[in-house]
């Protein structure tokens, strides 16, 4: 089984930010144990007295807010965030999912859904693939971090089970997502940074953090599956997902 674990950046409410984002790792079942071994391992490193109770969490890391107050240098903090995020570059194994909404160009739909929808679709076709390409029948789950979302979006996951989404039945998912608390899952806190360097890439143009991270995402055929940026189409964009898709499928005038 492939576990996708997901998490989100952005406020879906808020007219302050343009993009809401659902960021994701996934990872096969036998890995898991390893890459949160490595993430421990990462955070015990920094040095803190009590490691465990540490949780990995892109914007109060980058902001030294609530705990990381106490880690004055932000440039420190930074390379705290991009130690963790080496983790996943180091497990082949590992597949990145982002999905890049703009608010405006998606209304009047709910942001939250239209995201879910997307990486879920896109998880699924990843595990079709595998399916077709290796005769392999691997099933999904996706893991996500307690919200205000939890409710509606497992409604929503239900729906997709029984009655379709727009792109057929999610066939490949075995079940509704679950909802954990993120302290306690190292996994959630790697999508949770996954996430936030996405909408820094996003919102504020600032590909530091995200940028290393392309090579991760789903792709095949040079497209960039994994990637996904919902825009207003009457505008050009150059983004990697956009332009994988571009170059792999040319766009007159364009």
């Amino acid at each position: 089984m492939h576990i996708l674990y997901i998490d989100d950046s952005g406020g879906a409410g808020t007219v302050e930010e343009r993009y809401f984002v659902l960021g994701g790792v996934a990872v096969f079942e036998r890995g898991l144990y390893h890459v949160i071994e490595q993430v421990d391992r990462c955070v015990s490193d920094l040095g803190f007295d009590d490691p465990h109770n540490v949780e990995l969490h892109g914007s109060p890391m980058y902001a030294g807010r609530g705990f990381w107050r106490r880690v004055r240098d932000r440039g420190a903090r930074e390379n705290m965030i991009q130690r963790a995020l080496a983790i996943l570059r180091n497990r082949a194994s590992i597949r990145l999912f982002s999905v890049a909404v703009d608010k405006e160009a998606a209304s009047p739909r709910d942001p939250v859904e239209l995201a879910f929808e997307e990486i879920c679709n896109r998880f699924n076709l990843f595990l079709a693939r595998i399916y077709n390409r290796r005769g392999e029948m691997q099933k999904g789950l996706i893991v996500m971090d307690k919200s205000s979302h939890e409710r509606p979006l497992q409604m929503l996951a239900r729906n997709f089970r029984i009655s379709g989404g727009r792109w057929g039945h999610f066939r490949n998912l075995a079940e509704v997502p679950l909802f954990v608390d993120s302290a306690a899952s190292r996994m959630v806190q790697l999508a949770d940074l996954v996430a936030w360097s996405t909408f820094r890439k996003y919102e504020l143009s600032d590909g530091r953090f995200f940028d290393p991270l392309i090579p991760l995402f789903d792709a095949d055929g040079g497209v960039l599956h994994g990637l996904y940026h919902h825009r207003d189409m009457s505008e050009s964009c150059f983004c990697p997902a956009c332009y994988s898709r571009r170059r792999a499928r040319p766009v007159r005038g364009e």
